[in-house]
């Protein structure tokens, strides 16, 4: 929908992070006045680099609604991407914090959302939300929207996103007239993704080992390594945010829709791949002490297709020599940031 940004005003919670600054990058494109509320938990203000001049920054915490409320404030899109996000030990370790955290944040943008009367909201879920039955087999099926029920994901955060998306469903139901997009996402990776070893998802940290390499920790992956993922580049995921939210000009409703690449890849073989664009010769090692229960995370993005006319474009190899490319600035010491 050409020019459809155009002026726009726009919140973007979390948009200091990962996916948020990217998306902040491509709304300052579309010429969208972005105003981006993050507390810098996670968040970091490098991530906007040149854009933090452009947009209107407020530091402040969600968890406080006066803020949610003061955010949503003259907006007529909201993108909530604001949430308590680590990798699978970061979520095992700190489970309720991560649920009661991320519900209370949830549940404060929405209502301020209401309060405000914003027309668009797009909420960021996540295929966490999937049953762990259907991913304990490396080969299995891609899961299908209408498989989030019977409930049973295996981490809470996977429920705080459940309930994130049955509250605006409830909501939607009553006749309220804000227009809203679900969006799951899987295997977002891309510049500005966590690179710490503690809290790092599988790419990122993969990308710091191998440039580390040997000076840094050994390359080891937890687990056996025939457990298998899909990936997607954050600028197509950006592209599918986008969509969702001009999709609702047509409908009150959009998904909720997986946004994903579809494609599987062991994680063996991401080792492998990444230690070939490295250009070093590395040992991997695999840790099994830790096991996961989930074996497969691939998403079936069909729906997508048809709803959005949206498909994963970036490949996986072009995508991780860009995150290369970013983790090298980022990482301290020379070259490094």
């Amino acid at each position: 929908m050409s020019g459809w940004w155009r002026g726009r005003r726009v919140l973007v919670t979390g948009g200091a992070g990962f996916i948020g600054s990217n998306l902040v990058a491509r709304l300052l494109a579309e010429s969208a006045q972005v105003r981006v509320v993050d507390n810098l938990e996670r968040g970091k203000l490098t991530y906007l680099g040149e854009n933090l001049a452009r947009v209107e920054f407020l530091k402040e915490d969600l968890r406080q609604p006066q803020v949610a409320s003061r955010g949503c404030e003259g907006v007529e899109v909201v993108f909530h991407l604001a949430s308590k996000v680590g990798g699978i030990g970061y979520y095992l370790k700190r489970a309720g914090e991560v649920f009661r955290e991320n519900t209370l944040m949830d549940h404060n943008v929405w209502s301020a959302a209401l309060e405000q009367g914003v027309p668009y909201y797009l909420y960021a879920s996540s295929a966490h939300v999937y049953p762990i039955d259907l991913q304990r087999a490396a080969n299995t099926p891609p899961i299908r929207e209408e498989q989030a029920y019977p409930a049973a994901p295996e981490l809470s955060y996977g429920w705080a996103k459940l309930l994130g998306e049955k509250l605006i469903e409830c909501t939607l139901s009553d006749g309220h007239p804000i227009r809203a997009g679900i969006p799951r996402i899987v295997g977002a990776y891309g510049p500005h993704q966590d690179i710490e070893l503690a809290t790092g998802s599988a790419i990122p940290v993969f990308i710091r080992r191998a440039l580390e390499y040997p000076k840094g920790k050994p390359f080891v992956v937890r687990g056996t390594g025939r457990e298998t993922r899909s990936y997607c580049y954050v600028e197509d995921v950006v592209e599918a945010l986008l969509l969702s939210v001009e999709k609702l000009t047509e409908q009150a409703l959009v998904g909720p829709v997986n946004i994903g690449s579809g494609g599987l890849i062991s994680i063996a073989e991401l080792a492998g791949t990444v230690t070939r664009l490295s250009g070093k010769q590395i040992e991997i090692t695999y840790d099994p002490s830790e096991p996961t229960q989930i074996w497969a995370q691939a998403v079936d993005c069909s729906y997508a297709q048809r709803v959005l006319g949206w498909n994963a474009k970036v490949s996986l190899e072009n995508g991780l020599r860009a995150s290369f490319r970013d983790i090298a600035k980022r990482l301290p010491g020379p070259g490094g940031g």
